[in-house]
């Protein structure tokens, strides 16, 4: 099965940038501009132990959405002007599910503030009140899917129907 870098990187649960640094020490087994992952997996269970660590903490079992990334984003804006979860708990379980789709981590600080990692860089959103903040963050993300799409509109991924819809923005 061929890859493009960024559906590897979603793949294995990393940042595009490792991906990038796995192909430069030769880790993955290219094919044109593509990662072949079968043979990249052959490689590293061939005793090869320098390559890539792959630690999965979702199974994605729940990625039923198969499409590509630019039909993913505008499936994302067509569920724009939604109207926004009412809890605090909803609003949590929102910005889980949509870090979830391109694998951030996200913590939910102290006075209502959220932290979300995309592998490269930190992001803190804390100068607001939690539904506002929340909506910073998940702004982030849609920002990241829009640039993904925009490189790789092409490329297939499974997506989750739960992550496309907290991904859209609130009314």
């Amino acid at each position: 099965m061929l890859m493009s870098k960024a559906a590897y990187a979603k793949y294995c649960s990393v940042s595009r940038q490792t991906v990038y640094d796995w192909i430069a020490k030769g880790d993955v087994v290219m094919s044109g501009s593509k990662i072949d992952v079968e043979a990249t997996e052959r490689q590293r269970k061939g005793g090869d132990e320098s390559g890539p660590e792959i630690t999965t903490t979702d199974p994605q079992e729940s990625r039923t959405l198969e499409m590509t990334w630019e039909e993913f984003w505008k499936a994302v804006q067509a569920g724009d002007n939604k109207t926004p979860p009412a809890t605090n708990e909803e609003i949590q379980q929102c910005v889980r599910l949509a870090a979830g789709e391109l694998n951030w981590s996200v913590e939910f600080l102290e006075d209502e503030g959220i932290y979300l990692d995309d592998g490269d860089a930190e992001h803190y959103v804390v100068r607001y009140d939690l539904k506002t903040n929340a909506g910073v963050a998940i702004g982030l993300i849609r920002q990241e899917l829009r640039y993904s799409a925009s490189l790789c509109p092409d490329d297939m991924a499974e997506w989750s129907q739960e992550g496309l819809n907290a991904l859209a923005e609130w009314a």
